[in-house]
């Protein structure tokens, strides 16, 4: 079978032109496709309107998870028709559906049903909620703030005197004390307690109340610092009298 050359030259136009269609398309769909991959937004409380910082903003399909920055900005990475949550403590669980990119305001509504935290509830919260709360107690208690135009440090009178200023204080050191805690349970154990000396039952409890380390001594003490002051206070726990033992009060339920 013979092809004229006609014909042969037409069928090279046509596939180069094609080609070049495809080219084409597929340069300008490739930045939308891009674009389409994050979302970009902003986290305003309801009522006033004020950005909010530390937001957590999570993908529900990926698990990605971003925080508000100060200004109450946020970008994540998502597709079209997928899940993002937005939490924040004191505020209700929310969530958005993308359907389109551009950029989103999102706003918190108070959740009026949390009460004032206690010990208890604060004792049951993960490490990372334990911080997200320590955060937002250290802003809403400030009582100053720092002004670049007019220079120096302004006072704010409402903040220092008014309830929920007071309030925050008050829950942030309940929070920072509850971060102490934990930093010194992580490492006065009754494992290293017992690597080093012969304490067991009701005279570890009772040793561990007595001298339990402060945060800060843990905070510079290596674990050579920490055995030589198991060490140490074990050979004054010894010297205690009965008495003394007896007025140790040892943790309990009732008395943490």
């Amino acid at each position: 079978m013979q092809y004229s050359r006609s014909t042969s030259v037409s069928d090279v136009k046509l596939a180069i032109q094609a080609l070049l269609v495809i080219l084409f398309l597929g340069v300008l769909t490739a930045p939308a496709a891009a674009q389409d991959t994050v979302l970009t937004g902003y986290v305003l409380e309801l009522n006033s309107g004020e950005p909010l910082r530390y937001v957590e903003v999570k993908n529900l399909k990926t698990g990605v998870l971003v925080e508000s920055l100060e200004d109450g900005k946020f970008s994540i990475p998502v597709k079209t028709n997928e899940r993002l949550r937005f939490e924040y403590p004191g505020y209700r669980t929310d969530t958005l559906v993308v359907i389109e990119f551009d950029i989103k305001r999102v706003y918190m509504t108070p959740d009026n049903s949390v009460i004032k935290l206690d010990e208890v509830q604060i004792q049951a919260m993960t490490d990372s909620r334990l911080d997200m709360e320590i955060k937002r107690a250290q802003e809403e208690g400030q009582f100053t703030e720092v002004s670049q135009q007019r220079g120096g440090v302004r006072v704010s009178p409402s903040r220092w005197f008014g309830k929920s200023g007071r309030q925050a204080r008050q829950r942030y050191e309940l929070l920072l004390a509850e971060k102490e805690r934990r930093k010194v349970d992580a490492r006065f154990t009754s494992e290293a307690i017992t690597a080093v000396t012969p304490l067991a039952g009701e005279d570890l409890e009772l040793y561990m109340t007595k001298y339990r380390p402060t945060a800060e001594f843990l905070a510079t003490a290596d674990e050579s610092d920490l055995r030589l002051y198991i060490m140490d206070t074990y050979a004054e726990f010894k010297a205690l009298t009965p008495k003394q033992r007896a007025e140790i009060k040892a943790p309990t339920q009732d008395n943490p």
